[in-house]
């Protein structure tokens, strides 16, 4: 099993929670007891980041898994006809094709969001801010799909 992870956002997340914990003292030294929520919300976003919401792809031998947890929806490789590249709102987004005939049961990531945008495909993924580049992570799914094909 392959792992691809997410980045995280430390050039983002360090001057936000270091703005919103400086609010915080001074909220808590002007004696408002809101403040201690404020000085721990970066905390709360640091742990809740680097946990079970962080998306991740997982390539297995049985197919492509979004996200870890319990829920997990396991898109099977041999539903699968092909991976796209497609920019669709800003965003690098790694759009699949299913294979003709195959009845869409279950729903589908950015599947409404790639039809609103007029791209003809049944669901993706944002691949933008994952740790590997987009066209890397398109080259390992689809040399995936090569060794899955029958």
């Amino acid at each position: 099993m392959q792992t691809i992870d997410a980045k995280f956002p430390w050039a983002l997340f360090v001057p936000l929670a270091t703005i919103t914990a400086g609010i915080g003292v001074l909220l808590v030294l002007a004696g408002r007891s809101v403040g201690w929520a404020a000085i721990a919300a970066p905390l709360v976003g640091l742990l809740a980041m680097r946990g079970p919401i962080r998306p991740r792809f997982e390539l297995t031998e049985d197919g492509v898994v979004f996200r870890r947890g319990a829920r997990s929806p396991l898109l099977p490789w041999d539903e699968v006809a092909e991976f796209g590249l497609v920019k669709a709102g800003g965003r690098a987004v790694l759009a699949y094709r299913l294979r003709p005939g195959i009845t869409v049961l279950k729903r589908h990531p950015g599947a409404g969001f790639l039809r609103a945008k007029g791209l003809d495909y049944d669901g993706g993924y944002f691949v933008d801010q994952m740790t590997l580049e987009p066209e890397r992570i398109l080259q390992l799914f689809r040399s995936r799909l090569s060794a899955s094909a029958p």
